[in-house]
Formats: C-alpha cells, sequence, structure tokens
C-alpha cells in the first residue's frame, strides 16, 4: 500500500474542530487504497490503523465500523464524480461534442483520481445492507439523468423515444468497463474510448 500521511491518533476527535475533515479525507484515502488491493472482505480497519500509523481507535473514533466507512468511501467517490462531470458539462457545445466531454470527464476521473473507489462501487457495495446504498443509488441516479439528457440531445429527434433510457444505461455501462479492459488491453487512450463509447450509443439510433 502507497504511504500515507499519518494521522494524530486522537481518542475523542471533535467534529468541529479545525482538521476533523482533513483526517477524516485521510483515512477514506486510504481505505479506498487497502480495500482496493486487499478487496473489501480481506482487508481489516486494524491493517488499516497500521497503514496510517495510528491505534485502532484512530480509525474508530471517525468510522465506528468497517461498514461505515465503506459507505462513507463510496459516498465521497460519487461525489466527487459528480463533481467532476458537473465540471466539465457545457451546455453551450453541440450536442455531440458536449456528450462526448461528460463521457471523457467520467472515464478520466475512474481511470485517474477515482480508480478506487470505482472499483470499490463496482465490487463492495453489494457488502452493504440496502438501507445503507439508498443514498449513494440517487447520487448514480442523478448521474444516469446527466446523461440521458445529453444523448437525448444528440440523438436523432425522430428516433430516440423509448431507446433513450437503454441506451444511456448502455453507454455508461460501457464507460464502467473500460478500466478493466483498458487494463488488459492499453491499446486505447481514455478519451478515444470515451468518444467511441458515445458513438456506439448513437449509433443504435441509426
Amino acid at each position: 500500500m502507497p504511504e500515507t500521511t499519518p494521522l494524530p491518533d486522537q481518542r475523542l476527535p471533535n467534529r468541529r474542530k479545525p482538521g476533523f475533515d482533513a483526517r477524516s479525507a485521510i483515512i477514506r484515502a486510504g481505505a479506498a487504497t487497502l480495500f482496493a488491493a486487499q478487496g473489501y472482505q480481506g482487508a481489516s480497519l486494524a491493517g488499516l490503523a497500521r497503514a496510517l500509523g495510528v491505534t485502532p481507535n484512530g480509525i474508530t473514533n471517525y468510522y465506528a465500523t468497517k461498514e461505515v466507512l465503506l459507505h462513507a468511501v463510496l459516498e465521497a467517490h460519487l461525489l466527487a464524480l459528480l463533481e467532476a462531470v458537473e465540471r466539465a458539462d457545457d451546455e453551450t457545445l453541440a450536442p455531440l461534442a458536449r456528450l462526448e466531454t461528460l463521457a471523457r470527464a467520467y472515464l478520466a476521473f475512474i481511470t485517474g483520481a477515482g480508480a478506487n473507489g470505482h472499483l470499490l462501487l463496482r465490487e463492495a457495495a453489494r457488502f452493504l445492507p440496502a438501507a445503507r446504498t439508498q443514498d449513494l443509488r440517487a447520487r448514480e441516479r442523478w448521474l444516469l439523468a446527466l446523461f440521458r439528457d445529453a444523448l437525448a440531445a444528440a440523438a436523432p429527434k425522430k428516433r430516440a423515444g423509448a431507446l433513450i433510457g437503454p441506451l444511456t444505461l448502455s453507454l455508461l455501462a460501457m464507460l464502467n468497463e473500460a478500466p478493466r479492459w483498458r487494463r488488459a488491453e492499453g491499446t486505447l487512450r481514455a478519451e478515444d474510448y470515451a468518444d467511441l463509447a458515445v458513438r456506439a450509443a448513437l449509433g443504435a439510433f441509426r
């Protein structure tokens, strides 16, 4: 696991105290790296504490259980992904260019800064109880709606209709699969893959 900045081992952190959010973020980043490397079930809070250079209390004072920590990691990942895509969105672009820009931003994030979070969202979210995934699904639905609107704007108006929903899901599925495909092949740039996925989705309207 890559070296991570050690955390001060505070037994009773105050949520209003300066530095609380930064320490929480360090824990989440360390957990994302450890969970992705060892698998969520194989990793432990004790192992995370050792990696961060704190006692187990240095973790559980912020996140009481591994389940709570996984939820926090996934929530932070989706919020950052939403921010990255929303920041890239430019409604002044031509519809095709806008859709390609969104797809590129999405793919750049899940293959870059959000790679560990993306892997966990796909492979570890199933370990959370349904009550803990409702807010995560709501954020995913927001992303879906954004891409759906952009795809509808870029699609031939007479052919869109009921195909928009399934093809939006297909587009996101292609983007979500890109990290695994690129690890295996490594021959196509992320932005080129994003454009290819967009054109494949639009091609279904012909």
